[in-house]
């Protein structure tokens, strides 16, 4: 396995510094079609609402690679640059629906590739090793994130026109790591595949996964609950911003990408030694304790930004170990199983969640104010512990107990 252990090391630290200009940039569109593309209340909701939704079709594109080694390399290529040329193209075409269809084409693509990038990792990696490189490569790029997201903070509030720029570039990088990503050589790749007679169908299977695995299904339900109180804010975090706090792009992105950056880097190999000495539920309970309290703190931002930034630096903490659970709890409960179907549910969960919860969060902030959802966002993350631990008892025992 040595000889897949080294390339396999480099793709994933060289993949996760050059996917991050992106990912410092991907989040700060809502607040340009806001301030700066002239975009109504419902364009923000649907830009917000779509990038979850999508999963429930990257799901199928996923679900192809079930069994079947010779397929990863292709699979993840596919979706790596099906994600980025279409958004590349509408940068340049100034229609504010194209670069919503696009946006949420790239959310489809690049959620598509992981499965397919998850199982490489499983295939040619020991499991302590995998986490631990893992958690390495995504401090390194967070830590590349930190220092870009002040230069690109400047650049915006500097000259704005310069964004488009910056994410065409970003995405010329980012393509160069899916190429980088694919170039690894995959242990058993070369082995005879028997191709599926059965027409595959991914929803069946991942219905019955969860009702095989009640510990799985547990997992889904928690990490579903907290999911779903942070969905709720994803539309009302721009008006609240700009309307509220009267933020600009620079406070945005230091917020954003440096103190949740920071969160991030001090904080990933604590979480990584975590997930070699307790379960997997255990260490989501403390994630989903640690995003209940990002809401909290951005309530108090009010009286002071002083507390939007240590909001970022708690939620940075919290998405350390949620990094780690979410894209890492496939391999982690397929053990010596196939874990593509595990992390196509992880997917497709994110679908479900994001079908309801944006729209959700932006009739709550509509009818009941804009600091209703944040309150209910609490609520949910520590009701998502509650159901990691919930045990339904079985019908034989409930009996007896009555």
């Amino acid at each position: 396995m040595e000889e897949h252990v080294r390339p396999t090391r480099r793709a994933i630290l060289l993949s996760s510094i050059l996917h991050e200009p992106f990912s410092v940039l991907y989040p700060l569109l809502p607040f340009i079609f806001l301030k700066d593309l002239g975009a109504s209340s419902f364009q923000i909701v649907l830009l917000v609402m779509l990038k979850p939704v999508v999963a429930l079709f990257s799901f199928y594109w996923s679900s192809k690679v079930k069994k079947r080694k010779d397929l990863l390399r292709t699979n993840l290529l596919g979706a790596g640059i099906l994600a980025r040329v279409p958004l590349l193209l509408a940068l340049f075409l100034d229609n504010i629906w194209l670069l919503i269809i696009a946006s949420a084409l790239y959310m489809l693509f690049s959620r598509a590739g992981i499965p397919a990038w998850m199982e490489m990792l499983k295939l040619n990696l020991p499991s302590k090793m995998r986490e631990k490189i893992f958690s390495t490569g995504a401090t390194l790029g967070y830590g590349v994130g930190v220092v870009l997201a002040i230069v690109v903070g400047q650049i915006l509030d500097t000259n704005i026109s310069y964004w488009k720029v910056l994410y065409a570039s970003s995405l010329v990088v980012g393509l160069l790591a899916v190429f980088i990503q694919c170039a690894i050589p995959i242990n058993g790749e070369n082995h005879l595949v028997e191709k599926e007679k059965e027409k595959l169908n991914p929803w069946k299977e991942s219905f019955s996964l969860m009702k095989k695995r009640p510990d799985f299904r547990r997992f889904q339900l928690g990490f579903m609950a907290g999911g779903f109180g942070l969905m709720l804010l994803q539309p009302v975090m721009p008006q609240f911003f700009d309307e509220v706090l009267h933020l600009s792009y620079k406070n945005l992105a230091i917020a954003y990408s440096v103190c949740k950056g920071l969160g991030f880097v001090f904080t990933s190999s604590v979480w990584s030694a975590g997930l070699t000495r307790v379960s997997i539920t255990h260490l989501t309970a403390l994630v989903l304790f640690g995003f209940s309290l990002f809401p909290l703190c951005i309530l108090f931002a009010p009286i002071s930004h002083f507390w939007i930034y240590v909001a970022y630096i708690l939620y940075g903490i919290a998405q350390a170990g949620s990094h780690l659970v979410w894209h890492l709890s496939g391999p982690i409960f397929a053990k010596e199983e196939d874990s593509s179907t595990y992390s196509g549910v992880n997917i497709v969960m994110v679908g479900i969640r994001g079908l309801i919860g944006p729209p959700l969060g932006g009739l709550l902030a509509c009818s009941l104010g804009l600091y209703f959802p944040f309150f209910t966002s609490i609520f949910l993350c520590l009701i998502g512990i509650f159901l990691l631990y919930f045990k339904a008892p079985s019908p034989i025992k409930a009996e007896i107990e009555a």
